[in-house]
């Protein structure tokens, strides 16, 4: 045989045991992996303590905000590069960039979290141009401040009192069952407020502007109280 095809034969080898070796390794990492954590696809981010949270940037991926027993920041694997954090004081600086989508677009959006924040107090959240999921938070006063595009959606929270300025043309819904002691809230400029699915025994409210609230028939009555 000449050198020039044994030398193709020796390469071709090489090339066949390298694939399959990679092959096998890799299903080997694929058998390692629980599909059903879901946080498979997220990465972990060390931060200092914290009671505040300010969070600026894009909307194309939603911030999920939830209580939790243990504190834990995780971002989306692929979305790391665009996620900046900066500690002063008690406030954490969150810088989340990227992509905006329409405002329309984020209502019921099935797109993953880009980040996953596991909290067991908050005091305060600022929102700016971000589409948080806020849920789960008891038995604790908590402060929303919406502005720019924000859009906050909240979900099964049962607060002693909670506060919330609006400007610009933010929005927040709640949804599933949230209940109240003490509801304040401010808005200005072009800011829509859906309030349907939220009871309270007192809301102090301060409305100019465009703004837009939307109420169910019981809270509603409950406004006019």
């Amino acid at each position: 045989m000449k050198k020039g095809n044994l030398f193709l034969v020796i390469f071709g080898l090489i090339l066949l045991t390298g694939m399959y070796a990679t092959n096998h390794t890799l299903a080997n990492e694929y058998q390692n992996i629980d599909l059903t954590d879901r946080y498979k696809n997220y990465v972990s981010i060390p931060s200092e303590a914290y009671s505040v949270l300010a969070i600026s940037g894009s909307n194309g991926y939603p911030i999920e905000i939830a209580h939790a027993q243990t504190d834990a920041i995780k971002v989306l694997r692929s979305r790391v590069d665009h996620f900046k954090s900066n500690l002063i004081n008690d406030t954490l600086f969150i810088e989340f960039t990227g992509s905006n989508i329409p405002m329309e677009q984020r209502f019921h959006s099935d797109t993953p979290s880009g980040i996953i924040i596991e909290k067991n107090t908050l005091s305060s959240i600022l929102n700016i141009n971000t589409h948080q999921r806020i849920s789960g938070f008891s038995n604790q006063d908590l402060t929303l401040i919406l502005e720019g595009n924000a859009f906050i959606e909240v979900s099964n929270c049962d607060v002693h009192t909670l506060d919330i300025d609006m400007k610009h043309r933010s929005q927040i819904g709640f949804s599933h069952k949230n209940t109240v002691d003490s509801l304040h809230i401010k808005m200005v400029n072009t800011s829509i407020a859906r309030l349907q699915e939220i009871e309270f025994r007192a809301i102090q409210h301060t409305l100019s502007d465009s703004i837009t609230v939307v109420l169910s028939k019981g809270v509603f009555n409950r406004v006019l109280e």
